[in-house]
């Protein structure tokens, strides 16, 4: 897949004024693992533009074998397995969809925790950050700023061939051994990317939150 200069031209001439970063602090790796409040470092409905909605989901928290089943695999205990050895342990997930017609259909938020930083940050760099995207699928990298420990970013055709018409405009970054990931869903070529730097950012402001009243516990 090509990589498109236009959409790298965009998000040029909007990071500087959207750039996120952390402040300079660091993230508590050594707690127990259920004192991580996942959910309340999600995406909340009044973080994102006018014209959505947040959907249900009845199990938002997935272990190793629930994530396995979303990939699109014949091997689901291979994929969990493979799962355990790069030190993923949960994650919860967060959805939101368009209520009506238009070129962006959905934004899903994504955080998970790993057994230590050092596992996240190989998630973020080498595993697409732990998303569901089978080895098949080609990733597009875009520019992102610096987010907290560690960001990165890039396109993911809904199919192998890029077939559906729809594109995922990804951006995640670390906090420590949390991995969290952006994802809008839209028509491919009116990417909003500026749009996905601005909920990172807000993201960030949730995930702050979340660490401040562990560290205060």
């Amino acid at each position: 897949m090509a990589f498109r200069p236009a959409v790298a031209l965009a998000l040029l001439l909007t990071l500087p004024a959207l750039a996120a970063c952390d402040g300079g602090r660091d993230y508590a790796e050594a707690r127990d693992d259920d004192k991580y409040d996942l959910a309340a470092m999600a995406l909340q409905l009044s973080d994102l533009p006018a014209g959505f909605e947040q959907e249900e989901i009845p199990e938002p928290i997935f272990d190793n074998l629930d994530w396995s089943l979303v990939f699109d695999t014949e091997d689901p205990g291979g994929k969990e397995a493979q799962l355990a050895a790069q030190g993923r342990l949960t994650n919860y997930v967060s959805a939101f969809s368009a209520t009506e017609l238009g070129p962006l259909f959905a934004v899903t938020n994504i955080s998970t925790l790993y057994v230590d930083a050092d596992a996240a940050s190989k998630a973020l760099e080498q595993f697409a950050c732990g998303l569901p995207i089978n080895d098949s699928v080609q990733l597009q990298p875009v520019l992102v700023p610096e987010i907290a420990d560690g960001a990165a970013g890039f396109l993911v055709p809904l199919d192998s061939t890029g077939g559906s018409g729809l594109v995922d405009t990804t951006i995640c970054f670390r906090t420590g051994r949390i991995v969290h990931a952006i994802q809008q869903t839209s028509i491919p070529g009116v990417e909003d990317l500026a749009l996905s730097v601005r909920l990172a950012n807000r993201m960030l402001e949730h995930v702050d939150a979340a660490f401040d009243k562990l560290e205060g516990s």
